[in-house]
C-alpha cells in the first residue's frame, strides 16, 4: 500500500544487439508496463554507430515518441562515449517532469563514469532520477531471473508489486 501500482510505468528502451531489449522486455513484463522503442529514423551499420558513439553530446534523429508515463525505466547499451538516439531523447525533454530508473546493459570498460554521466544528463533535462543499475551483458540471463533486480526498480519508483 501507499505505492505508485496505478500509476503508469513505461520501460523505454533502445537496442542495437537485442541484449538491452531482452532486459527491457522483462522488465516490462515484470512490471506489467508499456514497453517503448526508441527507433531512429535511419537504420545504421554497428560500425556507423560505433563511429557516433565516439563523439559526446551528439544525438541521432528519432521518430517521435510520446511517453504516456510519470514513472520511466530507461533501458539502453553503454557504448564508447555516447548513446546518440538516446542523447536525442534526453535532449528532446522526453523526460522531463518524469521519474527515471536508468539501466545501463554493458560489456566493456568506463561504466559507471558513462552512468553518471547520463545521470547528469536526464537532471539537467528536467527528469528526476530514482534508481541507477548496471547489468553486464553476459550476466543478463542471471539479472532478469533475479526477483531483487526487479524489487530494486519498484522501490525505487515507488511501485506496489503486482
Amino acid at each position: 500500500m501507499g505505492g505508485e501500482r496505478g500509476k503508469k510505468v513505461c520501460v523505454v528502451y533502445f537496442s542495437f544487439t537485442g541484449k538491452s531489449k531482452a532486459v527491457a522486455e522483462e522488465i516490462g513484463r515484470r512490471l506489467k508496463a508499456e514497453i517503448m522503442s526508441v527507433e531512429p529514423r535511419i537504420k545504421l551499420p554497428y560500425l556507423g554507430w560505433l563511429f557516433l558513439s565516439f563523439i559526446p553530446e551528439l544525438g541521432f534523429p528519432i521518430r517521435n515518441l510520446e511517453i504516456p508515463c510519470n514513472l520511466i525505466v530507461l533501458c539502453f547499451p553503454k557504448w564508447t562515449f555516447n548513446c546518440p538516439p538516446i542523447t536525442s531523447l534526453i535532449k528532446a525533454g522526453k523526460l522531463r517532469g518524469k521519474k527515471v530508473f536508468v539501466v545501463i546493459v554493458y560489456g566493456g570498460w568506463d561504466e559507471k563514469r558513462y552512468g553518471k554521466y547520463y545521470i547528469k544528463k536526464i537532471e539537467k533535462s528536467g527528469g528526476r532520477i530514482a534508481g541507477f543499475r548496471l547489468v553486464k551483458r553476459k550476466e543478463i540471463e542471471e539479472i532478469i531471473k533475479n526477483d531483487e533486480f526487479f524489487r530494486e526498480i519498484e522501490v525505487a519508483l515507488n511501485i506496489d508489486p503486482a
